[in-house]
């Protein structure tokens, strides 16, 4: 668009300059100037939005200096045509509807208003213009409005899907390709914020007996409720997802080992106590087990996950209803 201006105006200057006002002829080189250096501030700095509006600005000052004379043979009426669509399209709907009313407005006084030396516009001419600019500034409105919903529904059904894909439908919780995908490069980039971390691996003791004894369905209820009981005792800050199947994961920001290991306990205990009912006057009590590793450095998170799993396969081979992490005393 910033081309295509600096191309109109330095145009427009080359073939009329004879017939403009020398104020004109002047306010249409510095604007040229001042665009071509908007452009290159843009490619400095990408501010996109700021250096439209400004080169918008620009075109409406043009185009109501060229009302005010006249331009070549009293033509300029017809050049404000297309500025609601270009206003529209680059800056949106708000936007795009200031710098439009803003034209609209001043035109309406050039044209209407009190004499102050501008050119004159026979009543014919001014009346179809006014007629023909307002049913440009409604259509081109209207399309921006449309365009914009259709636009954000689109945006709507990609962020619902790509939820959906990070997402566990059962428990509602993150999923594995979620901390791979969007923790574990978190962890090297901002490191800071997540260093030292604790990874804690959780298995629901003996979860496939239970699924064979009271179904699957009883199955996802107690997976809902260990979702709830980890909501319970971990911190709004702790990230929690299902890792698959029972197994779930979770990542302590800013916690050594002797933290996770005191906080896994406490999960480990809680659970134990838990009633989850089964039928009217029934209830079923679940355990699991827990292994834990500590992660220094993110380019360590696959390595940290493996001993997080090599001691969860120790806590279950002890017996189950364990937490281990190298804090643990294993004969």
């Amino acid at each position: 668009m910033a081309f295509f201006a600096i191309v109109l105006i330095t145009s427009l200057v080359l073939s009329n300059y004879h017939i403009y006002a020398v104020q004109l002829t002047v306010m249409l080189l510095v604007s040229d100037i001042t665009i071509v250096l908007c452009m290159l501030y843009y490619f400095r700095t990408g501010a996109l939005v700021l250096v439209t509006s400004i080169i918008l600005s620009i075109i409406l000052l043009l185009c109501m200096s060229l009302v005010y004379t006249g331009g070549k043979e009293n033509t300029a009426l017809y050049w404000l045509m297309f500025y609601p669509i270009v206003s529209y399209v680059t800056l949106g709907l708000r936007t795009g509807s200031i710098l439009v009313g803003s034209m609209y407005l001043s035109a309406l006084v050039l044209l209407l208003g009190p004499d102050i030396g501008q050119a004159k516009y026979g009543p014919v001419e001014m009346s179809r213009f006014l007629a023909s600019f307002t049913m440009v500034i409604l259509f081109s409105a209207i399309s921006e409005y449309f365009r914009q919903k259709s636009h954000q529904k689109i945006a709507d059904i990609t962020l619902i899907e790509k939820r959906d894909a990070l997402t566990d439908p059962l428990t509602g919780l993150a999923n594995r390709r979620y901390i791979y995908e969007h923790i574990q490069p978190r962890l090297e980039a901002e490191a800071a914020n997540y260093l030292p971390m604790s990874v804690l691996l959780i298995d629901l003791d003996n979860f496939k007996s239970l699924n064979d004894s009271y179904g699957h369905d009883f199955g996802d209820q107690v997976l809902i409720a260990f979702t709830a009981m980890l909501h319970d005792k971990l911190r709004g800050t702790d990230i929690k997802a299902r890792y698959g199947g029972e197994e779930f994961i979770i990542l302590l920001p800013k916690a050594g080992i002797q933290i996770a290991h005191a906080v896994a306990e406490k999960l480990r205990a809680y659970v134990a106590q838990k009633q989850i009912p089964y039928d009217v006057g029934q209830s079923v009590t679940i355990t699991c087990s827990i292994g834990i590793a500590s992660l220094e450095r993110g380019s360590q998170f696959s390595k940290t996950i493996k001993q997080a799993d090599d001691n969860l396969y120790k806590a279950k081979a002890k017996g189950r209803n364990l937490v281990v992490s190298e804090l643990s005393e294993i004969s």
